[in-house]
Formats: C-alpha cells, structure tokens, sequence
C-alpha cells in the first residue's frame, strides 16, 4: 500500500519532468571559501525564448586529495537575470553611494557538498543569461588555523548544474490593426506572440465576437512582456464572464519597448470528451508618442497612468555612448547637432520632466561599477556676468532604473506603476552634487529621469469619481479613435477635460502635490560612466579582472584586513598601535637568539653561533617586513628572500644543534653540516612552510643521536653523559622545544599570530641555550 501511495505522490513530477529537455550541464571549477568576490566561482545559464518552465538541478560533491577524510560541507549559491548578483556573505559594509538597483528577482540556495540534488523552479521565466556564484560559506580568517598543508584535510568542492526546460511555442504571430480569430477547447490555453517596436508606449487589445462553449464557464486573457505568461507572471489580466458575449472588450497595458510579449486566451471551465470549441475575435493597437524626434534626438512624450495624477508630459534624450578599449571604462554624453567634443546640460521646468535613455550590452558592460552624479549647472547673470546661487526652494528629484522609466515624486521618491521607493538622488541648493553607483549593472535599456520642484507642496486629494471618469474617457478614446495624433494624446486629452469639469480641478496633480501655477527652471549637469572598480579600491586594495565561464567582471582585492566593495570597510582593519605592538614583538622577540650566540661562541661552537647569528638577523629583517601591514614596514630586500632566508636558517638551526648533541668525531660535523646545509636548501626551496621539512632534520639528527650515543657507551660501558646534562637539561631543553613545536604547527592563528609566534622566537632560542653541550658534558672522553 505504501509503494502505490509514493507513486501516486511522485506521478506529477514523473509526468512533468517527461516533457522537460536538457538545454545545458556545467561544472564548476573547485570552490573557495568566501572572502571577497574575489573568491566566487561565476558561471550562467541561458533560458531560450518561448519556455514556460524551467529547472536548474544544483549537485555538490567532494574531491579528496590526502589522507585525510572529507566532510560535506556548505555550498551557497546565489543567482540573478542579466548580471552578476551583489552579495556580501561576510557581512561587510556596502559604500554609502552603493545602490543595488535591479528589477530582476535574486535566488539564494543552500546545499551539502554529499552529492544531495536540489531544484530551482522557474515558471515563466525571462529568456536570456541568469548568472550564478557558488563559493563557500565566509569564516573570520583571524580563527583560521595556520597549520602545516600536511596535517589539513585536502578537499575540493565544486557544483554540477544541469538546465532543464519545459517549451511552449505560441501559435502565431500577430500584427497590429489585424484581425485575428481563436478558436479553442475549455481548459487549453492559446497563446500568441507579438513584438512591440520602439517609441510604443502602451497597448490595447480589442476582444470581440466572443462565443463561449457550453462547458466554458468565463474567459482569461494574460499579456506578459519577454516571458510566457502565467497565473503569477503577466503584466495585465483579464477575466471576461459570458454576460459580455455580446460586447467588446478592451483590454489596455503598458507595454516594453523593443520586446517580444506574448498574450493567452483560457477558455476556463470543466472540460469533456464531447465538448465544442469556443471562439472569439481580436486585434491589436498600438499607442505611439506624440511627435517625431528632433535633430538632437529629442521628443516630447507622455507618462501615461491609470492614475489620473500621474499623467504629464515628458521630454527623452537617447545619449550617445564614448568608450575606450579599457575594460568596462565608457560613459554617456548628451550632444546636441553640430556638438562634437562638449556636453550639455538638461535644462528643466517645473512643468515637466527629463528622461535620459541609454543602453548597456550584454557581457561587455554588467562587470563594472556604473556611476550616476547630478550637479545643478552654475547661474551665470548676463548683466553683470557673475554666478548666482540656486534659488532656496529648488530641489531636483532623480531617479535611475532598468526597462521602464520611473516618475519622481514629490518629497522624496521614485514611482513605477503603484510600487514607491526613496529616490536614490536628491540635489537641494544645500548640496553642490549627488553621485551614487550601481554595481554590476543589468544589460539592456536604462533610464535616468529627473523632476524640478520648486515652492510648497500642495496636497492632491482628487476624488474617486473623477479618477473613474478618466479611466472610462481614456477607455472609450483608445477604442474608437483612429487619428494618429488623437490616440496617442487619449491621456492627456481626458486628464485636461476631466480637469475642467465641475468639481475635478483638484486632480491637476503632479504625484501627491497640485500643480504649481508658477513655473520655475533649471539647468542640471549630469555624468553617467563606468569604471572597472568603485572608487578604484581605495589605498587598501587593487583592482582585478576575474574571468570565469566566459564572464569578465572587475573586482577589489584588499589588504590589510580592509573588506568590502571598495575596501572601505575597516570593521576588521588592525588599528595603528596594534600594529606596531604586533611589529615590536615579532622583531623584538628575535633579540632572543643573541644569548643564544654568546652561548654557542663561548662554548666553542663557531658554526652554531653563525647560524644562530644568521637566523636573528634574517627573522628580524623578514618580520620587520611582514608585519607591519605594508604601513610601518621596513624592507632591505624582497620579502620572498626574506622569507626563504627564515625558514632555511631555522632548519638549519635545528640541524646542526642536533649534530652538537650528538657529539661526533672531529672530521664528522663537517661532513654533517655541508651536507644538512644542502639538503635543507632543496627542501625549503620546494616547500617553506611543509611540515617534511622539519620532520626531515630532527628525525635523521635524533637517529645520529641515539647511534652515537649508543656506540660512545658501549665502547666505554659507563655513563658518559654529566647526570645534570642528562637529568635535567635534556628533559627541560625537550619540553621546552616540545612547547613551542606545539605552538608553531597547531596553535597559531591568524589572530594570535603576533602572540604565539614571537613565543615560538623565544622558546626555540632558549632551547638552544639549554640543550647546547657544554665543553665538560660528555665524560669521560670518549673517542671512536
């Protein structure tokens, strides 16, 4: 009973996935854990055109590369339409002048990396690139480990995804003013494709002849732009009931310039074996703007609203666009004819507003940092030929956004359709410019509008009836005009007659506020231009180009513990004084090493007390290079030298002060140290800081140790060994190097770095002193 229930349970899924087809499969490069974008794996996926369903399968899984176990591990992804997705999983700060504009929705998905599958389902997605990073989750680097590579699991996680779509290609195209006839079955949806050229502003769809089949119970019509429209994605709906059989239907929307749109006719009711089609004739009207573009491609247009408040006029600029060969590195001008190397200005009046169209491309432009800056232009008095200030009560309202302008508001805001949100740019005569960015910006068409107002705002309070009796005079103007001029004005039109009806004068609104009969004007400045990099990274960071699965995108790699976009984020940042308390330690910590010399030079070991010279002298120059972070650093040589010079003088260090140990014949520490000395440099060399190169020296100086120790006595049979030597020294000098092994291989973190490692420095150098023989150590003499 229980096999059937779970086929019963997965038999829509089964069903559903027979339709899908595999588009594409991508792995990823291996991942990183988070610590700036930097780290993310980028890859994308393209969604055809005409797909009602899509779904992206997501797998993690492990790659072991030691002997050590792998455990899963957490996989984040996020993903975004048209650009890369702004994140910042490590909870840095944005800059203030960032602004994440986007319409497009962001998909976040977790999973292990055990070779679990999880889906993201999209109904009715928008055809094009959706751009996904996968990186592991961010862990503060000041708890991270510094340990050996050979004693840390090696694991490499990486992600598959798989593209599957479901298709649903329309019936037929149509064409503007031609009639077009449906017929179909209850419950199957018809769908068509059609494409709405430039300067169109809006729509309407004319439904008429309708015949509904007995079994058909109302009709659905759903317009979407660029997707196939569904229960939940459409930009207009419509549910018609069988008592408007006998009349016309007009259905208007607001349509995408230069976009395909796709409209569905549903027949909805309980459909039967027998049943008859229902039917229904419709056609198509375009809704233009007002006048031709002049030479300097200006028009006027109109912001047409269901709201009667909304509606004006409004005057675009198509901006031309200058580039260079550097990478994300172009900016917008508006030129006027005959203008060939200076811009101009938007000059505005309080009657209405100015959009400013331009387009970014696909690939070539989303991996930057676009900049969008306003400055009123300066008033220059042609009498006296002085600059004027900006009168008190002007203040200009600008607002950016992809696809669609957006209508500035009234104090603050920036309105599309009924969504309001604070406008990212307000210039006051308190303020000489505001500037903001938009990181990794969508492709495609983009508008800048800006709005001036000037005097007190009015409130609107236009009543409900003439808000109904505008919607039905644009309504009835729409479907039975056919002058050009007339249909594309049916907004203004009603807006002006329903003004200067009786009791409406109060809907003469611009958003909140009433129009202001006195008409004001100004002059703005604008740049609009890409860089690689915001705010090219600041003193703390570089800027870098990153390529992954064909995507170029620019981003900012910090240093010194400075986060964030720009590297402006000092959150983590290590203040000044412990900076150079972490300086005074590591390279105070070295002066250690000098007893050691004195000790060595006094007990007769010259070429201990070289080494021991040499291993002060280069850790204190490589940590007075290193450690200051770049800001109080002191460098004699390149830091890489520096570094080799450290690491192999400390080998070296262990090596022949195990050899002094042992105690050998005369002619066999020369041999001993030449040869140490060259094996060492091969190994530091090829590795610095792995662990074989010091197991490498104490194993082998402990097995001559033991081997000489081990003949001297039963050569003599008697302890040869001073009792304090060998009671006391060597258990202390063991422990304390012991400790400080300890310290160095598995306590150290980026945090206590300063700490434990001037520690190390100073153990190590008191180990010597302690373990170092001294001239009556071995007795009695014992030679071989």
């Amino acid at each position: 009973m229980m096999k059937w229930t779970v086929l019963f349970l997965l038999l829509p899924i089964i069903r559903c996935q027979e339709n899908l087809e595999i588009v594409s499969k991508t792995r990823t490069s291996y991942l990183q854990e988070y610590g700036g974008y930097v780290d993310v794996v980028v890859m994308h996926v393209e969604i055809p055109k005409e797909v009602s369903f899509a779904s992206l399968k997501f797998s993690a899984d492990e790659t072991q590369a030691s002997m050590f176990g792998c455990s899963p591990r957490k996989v984040l992804m996020y993903m975004k339409h048209k650009s890369l997705p702004v994140i910042n999983p490590d909870g840095s700060k944005f800059p203030d002048s960032f602004k994440n504009i986007s319409r497009s929705q962001y998909y976040y998905l977790e999973l292990m990396s055990d070779k679990s599958v999880k889906y993201l389902n999209l109904t009715s997605p928008d055809p094009g690139c959706y751009f996904i990073t996968a990186f592991l989750p961010y862990n503060d680097p000041k708890h991270e480990s510094i340990q050996p590579p050979e004693l840390t699991p090696e694991c490499y996680a990486f992600v598959e995804t798989t593209l599957y779509v479901k298709r649903r290609p329309s019936v037929g195209q149509i064409v503007e003013d031609a009639a077009h006839t449906v017929e179909a079955f209850t419950s199957h949806g018809v769908l068509y494709t059609f494409f709405v050229p430039e300067f169109v502003t809006h729509a309407t769809v004319l439904i008429d002849d309708i015949a509904f089949a007995k079994t058909a119970t109302r009709l659905v019509v759903r317009i979407q732009s660029r997707s196939i429209p569904s229960e939940k994605s459409f930009i207009k709906a419509e549910i018609i009931e069988p008592t408007f059989a006998d009349k016309s239907v007009t259905i208007p929307f607001v349509t995408s310039e230069d976009n395909w749109h796709f409209v569905e006719f549903i027949f909805e009711g309980s459909a039967t074996i027998t049943e008859s089609k229902s039917s229904l004739r419709f056609s198509l009207k375009y809704f233009r703007e007002d006048t031709e573009r002049t030479v300097n491609t200006t028009g006027w247009r109109i912001f047409n609203s269901d709201r009667i408040t909304n509606v004006m006029r409004y005057k675009q600029y198509d901006l031309v666009r200058e580039s260079s060969t550097e990478s994300f590195s172009y900016s917008y001008e508006l030129r006027q004819k005959f203008t060939i190397s200076s811009s101009v200005a938007v000059n505005l009046t309080s009657n209405e507003f100015a959009v400013l169209q331009f387009r970014l491309r696909q690939h070539a432009d989303i991996g930057g940092t676009l900049q969008f800056v306003i400055s009123f232009k300066p008033r220059v008095d042609k009498a006296t030929k002085t600059i004027q200030a900006e009168p008190e009560g002007h203040k200009i309202i600008a607002c950016i956004r992809p696809e669609a302008p957006e209508l500035p508001t009234w104090p603050d805001l920036c309105s599309y359709d009924d969504d309001k949100i604070a406008a990212p740019l307000v210039l006051s005569k308190s303020t000489d410019n505001s500037s903001m960015m938009i990181p990794y910006p969508e492709s495609g068409v983009w508008y800048a509008t800006f709005k001036l107002f000037c005097g007190e705002c009015v409130p609107c309070s236009c009543p409900d009836g003439c808000q109904k009796t505008f919607e039905g005079c644009v309504k009835d103007c729409e479907a039975t005009c056919v002058d050009r001029h007339t249909c594309n004005n049916c907004s203004l039109d009603c807006k002006t007659e329903v003004v200067n009806s009786n009791g409406c004068a109060k809907c003469d609104c611009e958003g909140p506020c009433l129009r202001n009969k006195q008409v004001c004007n100004s002059s703005v400045v604008f740049d609009i231009s890409s860089t690689a990099c915001a705010n090219n990274c600041g003193k703390h960071g570089r800027c870098m180009f990153m390529v992954c699965d064909g995507v170029v995108y620019a981003t900012c790699v910090c240093s010194d513990n400075y986060r964030g976009w720009d590297c402006s984020d000092d959150s983590q940042a290590t203040p000044y004084y412990m900076i150079v308390i972490e300086l005074l330690l590591l390279v105070l910590s070295n002066l250690m090493f000098l007893p050691a010399v004195y000790v060595a030079y006094r007990r007769k070991y010259y070429v201990e007390a070289i080494v021991y010279f040499a291993i002060f002298f280069f850790s204190t120059f490589y940590h007075a290079c290193d450690a200051g972070e770049k800001i109080i650093s002191f460098c004699i040589t390149r830091l890489g030298a520096l570094q080799f010079a450290d690491f192999y003088c400390a080998l070296l260090a262990i090596w022949v002060t195990l050899i002094a140990i042992a105690d050998l014949p005369s002619y066999w520490p020369t041999m001993c140290h030449i040869t140490g000395a060259i094996i060492l440099s091969f190994t530091t060399t090829i590795n610095k800081t792995g662990i074989w190169g010091f197991v490498l020296p104490v194993a082998t100086g402990l097995v001559i140790i033991a081997i000489n120790w081990f003949l001297k006595w039963r050569k003599v049979r008697q302890l040869f060994l001073h009792k304090r030597y060998l009671y006391i020294y060597i258990p202390l000098g063991i422990v304390v190097v012991c400790v400080g092994l300890t310290i160095f291989i598995f306590l150290e973190t980026s945090d206590n770095y300063k700490y434990l490692h001037s520690m190390w420095h100073v153990l190590m150098a008191v180990g010597v002193i302690i373990l170092l023989p001294r001239s009556n150590t071995f007795q009695p003499e014992a030679t071989l």
